[in-house]
């Protein structure tokens, strides 16, 4: 399975406007990249601090072609919104999560997020590729793409002008 973290920070490595969940600081241009690049891949696992900001548009926008896949300590909190192969809520670990996804023949997954669930592909080498979205704000605190003392290195393979400050980044695991 070829797994691609899509993320959006600002320009001091933030993925939240302080202990914000969401990434309401988002361009449009970002927001828009966003929604078209997710319907690029079959499935996609997020965090439940993502979930719980965005789940208006995820349970308006629902589609039998894409399986979202919710990381909480507590599935249980979410039975009322899980729909089995559309939207499911997991307490697995995430490398977990994306093996059972490749066992069920799901071949491009999306990794949107949070940081544990980006450290713990990354550290599983299950991370293919990171697509960094920079956005020209500044928060000084906020919660970090990678937890703790780690080191991951990743190769160049393309920058794109979204708008007129917003860059995205196209990273290849090495």
């Amino acid at each position: 399975m070829h797994t691609v973290a899509i993320a959006v920070m600002s320009l001091d490595g933030c993925l939240t406007k302080h202990d914000e969940d969401g990434t309401a600081f988002a361009s449009p241009a970002d927001q828009h990249f966003f929604r078209q690049a997710l319907r690029t891949f079959d499935c996609a696992v997020m965090g439940a601090g993502g979930y719980r900001a965005a789940r208006e548009p995820i349970l308006t926008n629902q589609t039998s072609t894409q399986l979202r896949v919710v990381l909480t300590r507590t599935p249980d909190r979410y039975a009322a919104d899980a729909k089995p192969g559309v939207l499911e809520f997991r307490s697995d670990d995430a490398a977990s999560v994306v093996h059972s996804l490749a066992k069920r023949g799901y071949a491009r997954c999306a990794l949107v997020g949070g940081a544990r669930l980006l450290t713990s592909c990354a550290a599983a080498r299950l991370l293919d590729e990171l697509w960094l979205t920079l956005e020209p704000v500044a928060f000084g605190e906020g919660r970090r793409l990678f937890l703790g003392a780690v080191e991951f290195r990743f190769e160049l393979i393309s920058t794109e002008l979204l708008g007129p400050s917003t860059v995205l980044l196209r990273y290849r695991s090495s």
